[in-house]
């Protein structure tokens, strides 16, 4: 996501403009969590969504993130809902969506974060082979290798004969070096494997 500076708007300024509604989780790409109090210029009236959906390069990957204009100022959906039901501008921290949706701007899907947790917290990686995030197979040695990321540096955990073996031993890593608000994202089931 783009790198974030202090809000421009102030508190009293988005209460006078929006309203904080819960998107059905069915509609994420239509709902952005916020709607309009006044009217708009152009197409948005009192009552519809606020924001449009924008596609962001990020470790990457493009992800899509909620987006509002508002006075000629570009903002996070999320970073808007949190300043407005906590009081509270995020910055310098991130806001962090719970369960990697990143089109969920529930406000119980929100929360504040850094870099490393905003690393941490994303989904299995698509030319991922096996499945599990941070193992991979080694074609020379022919086994499956386990790896995690500690303070921006690769740490590698062994290779093993089966994915389980070594996606035991990240999950056991993950517990050791990564904070809990993370587990939930980044442990794999092992009884699925």
């Amino acid at each position: 996501m783009c790198k974030s500076k202090p809000l421009v708007i102030t508190y009293e300024q988005c209460h006078e403009l929006l309203e904080i509604c819960t998107p059905s989780p069915f509609g994420l790409e239509e709902e952005s969590g916020l709607k309009w109090k006044v009217n708009r210029q152009g197409t948005k009236g009192k009552g519809s969504w606020a924001g449009y959906v924008n596609k962001e390069k990020v470790n990457g990957t493009f992800t899509k993130y909620w987006r509002v204009k508002i006075n000629n100022q570009q903002y996070s959906v999320s970073r808007i809902i949190y300043f407005m039901y906590y009081g509270v501008d995020p910055y310098p921290l991130q806001v962090d969506h719970k369960d990697i949706n990143s089109l969920n701007n529930d406000v119980d899907n929100l929360r504040l974060g850094g870099p490393v947790l905003q690393s941490q917290n994303q989904r299995t990686r698509s030319n991922n082979k096996s499945g599990v995030k941070g193992v991979g197979w080694n074609k020379q040695k022919l086994k499956w290798e386990a790896q995690i990321k500690v303070e921006n540096k690769k740490k590698y955990l062994g290779s093993f004969a089966t994915v389980k073996e070594a996606a035991e031993a990240r999950n056991a890593a993950v517990r050791e070096y990564w904070p809990k608000e993370v587990w939930s994202a980044n442990l794999t089931d092992i009884e699925l494997l």
